[in-house]
């Protein structure tokens, strides 16, 4: 879908405050509320798939975060696939180009349950091999 200018700028400020008003995204961009709505509605059914929750950081300040690059064996892609979808600690898995073929991020409460995580994504049948990247702080994530 080819967006136009206003509905590209909508989108920007909702990547950074979903939660601001229509009244206010109005305001901001120079249009109607009730256009701003009808954008909304378009770009809903077209382009944003949803809206969710960023905690705090108080939130999670006990958590662990990593990012894991995984080779795997080609033939195993399916069962690992399913078997990662399965583990509610990886929060996304992404396929790569390179050196590796996924790269996975991993969010847990704390070092030891990420050890445990990490020794379970390596042990899994098909992993070849697993680099881990602690991530020691987040500046920002326009993801969620």
């Amino acid at each position: 879908m080819q967006l136009q200018e206003k509905e590209q700028q909508l989108l920007d400020l909702l990547k950074v405050n979903s939660r601001m008003s229509a009244a206010e995204l109005g305001r901001q961009l120079g249009l109607a509320r009730s256009t701003i709505h009808m954008m909304l509605s378009r770009l809903e059914a077209k382009i944003i798939d949803s809206y969710t929750v960023k905690l705090k950081d108080f939130a999670t300040e006990n958590q662990s975060a990593c990012y894991i690059l995984i080779t795997r064996d080609p033939k195993k892609a399916p069962q690992i696939e399913e078997k990662m979808r399965s583990i509610a600690e990886i929060d996304s898995l992404v396929t790569v180009a390179g050196l590796y073929d996924f790269i996975a991020v991993v969010r847990t409460n704390g070092n030891q349950h990420m050890d445990r995580i990490l020794t379970e994504i390596a042990m899994m049948d098909g992993i070849i091999k697993t680099e881990s990247h602690i991530i020691l702080s987040e500046k920002f994530d326009r993801s969620m």
